[in-house]
């Protein structure tokens, strides 16, 4: 009978000293989630001097001291609840994404996953993590794979698709990524870095109309990027769109007040193309301040010379061009044009010469030259360049080879 009672009482201690510990986890947890971070590792610092063997409160320790930027101490308690229980795989989870996140070591922390993905094989988050990695490490057939299999355990979840999406760009796979991106957006349409990743794909696919709406969603979510308004912009300039366009650089120049080539030649296309030359020769004179290398913008100024009258401008600044790319066919295209257009014929027939001589499927040239060469009265000559013209389809010669030639 006294060993019976014994071991009641013992038995009775034992519940009461766990139901303790208990009661100090819940509490340590309590403090944890309400961002007390010391509170609760002094709280799980408790539990583990009565109860080493305690594994939880060791993560729950290790994630305290990782919110406060602990990180090797983190480490020694999940590495510390791993030895106590093996079989914890979410310790192994948290660390790998602690190795990753944080201490930046790829190898320890696919060490870890394999251990998870061993003991869990279809645990989701650490396929997901560990497609992370192998992005991170350019394995990136592996990390699509990762991410696959993360779609395969959670077809409804969006983050996959994003990742994979992710990927498939940096794999050159525009095709594929476009179609995760679209999923994304069907399973979360509020999302913008979706749309601005659509709309980048269809903007250097040459879909600029497609790019544009996916852009307009990103502004309307409430987004407006540096980026953004860029690429915005660029797509009304590729669709010709020059008043859209020149609004949108008009609004990153007054607003990032930043030093970009860039954004005035284009401005300054838009605003010789609206007719306004006086601002465009203003923006193309900034851009050259800005960048003095860059052949287009001497072009881009010259042809918006001419407009304005002044030949012996525009000659200089084409000059400028050539010495800066002296085998561009657009300058001598550019250039040839201006003679033409003065009459002096054989100055024209030498940069059209020159145009095809750098571009030899440049039907334009071969019209244009034909022209001077009839100028000139070179009939045998201007047939034989509109015949080229013809057969490189440029449209207005196919017109004048049957009149003009037999």
């Amino acid at each position: 009978m006294k060993y019976r009672y014994l071991f009641f009482f013992l038995f009775v201690n034992v519940a009461i000293f766990s139901q303790e510990l208990s009661n100090m986890y819940d509490s340590a947890l309590d403090k944890q989630k309400q961002g007390k971070y010391t509170e609760a590792i002094d709280i799980y610092s408790t539990i583990l001097n009565k109860s080493p063997y305690y594994f939880e409160a060791y993560v729950g320790r290790a994630q305290s001291y990782e919110a406060i930027k602990k990180y090797d101490e983190a480490i020694k308690d999940f590495t510390t609840a791993i030895e106590k229980h093996p079989a914890y795989y979410q310790a192994y989870l948290y660390r790998a994404q602690l190795y990753f996140n944080i201490k930046k070591d790829n190898k320890k922390a696919l060490a870890d996953l394999h251990q998870v993905i061993q003991m869990k094989p279809n645990n989701y988050e650490a396929f997901l993590l560990r497609g992370d990695v192998n992005m991170d490490l350019s394995q990136y057939q592996e990390s699509v794979m990762d991410f696959s299999k993360a779609i395969e355990l959670k077809h409804t979840d969006w983050e996959p698709y994003f990742k994979r999406a992710e990927v498939y760009m940096v794999m050159d796979k525009s095709k594929e990524a476009i179609a995760d991106l679209t999923t994304v957006i069907s399973i979360r349409n509020n999302f913008p870095d979706a749309y601005f990743l659509r709309g980048q794909l269809w903007q250097e696919a040459s879909e600029y109309m497609i790019a544009l709406a996916d852009y307009k969603k990103v502004k309307q979510l409430g987004v407006e990027t540096e980026d953004l308004l860029q690429r915005k912009a660029d797509v009304h300039y590729e669709l010709k769109q020059y008043k859209d366009a020149l609004e949108d650089y008009t609004f990153l120049i007054n607003s990032y007040k930043k030093r970009q080539p860039e954004w005035y030649s284009k401005r300054g296309v838009c605003y010789t193309t609206l007719g306004d030359s006086i601002n465009a020769q203003r923006d193309f004179t900034k851009a050259i301040s800005l960048d003095k290398n860059n052949y287009l913008i001497y072009v881009y100024r010259a042809e918006n010379h001419v407009k304005r009258n002044r030949i012996s401008s525009a000659l200089n600044d084409y000059k400028k061009a050539l010495q800066l790319s002296p085998k561009s066919w657009e300058i001598y295209m550019s250039r040839g044009k201006v003679y033409l257009e003065k009459e002096n014929f054989e100055e024209a027939i030498a940069d059209f010469s020159l145009a095809i001589k750098y571009n030899a499927r440049l039907g334009e040239a071969y019209f244009y030259r034909g022209a001077c060469k009839d100028a000139v009265k070179d009939v045998d000559g201007a047939c034989a360049d509109l015949k080229k013209a013809a057969s490189l389809h440029h449209q207005e010669a196919e017109k004048r080879l049957k009149k003009y030639c037999k």
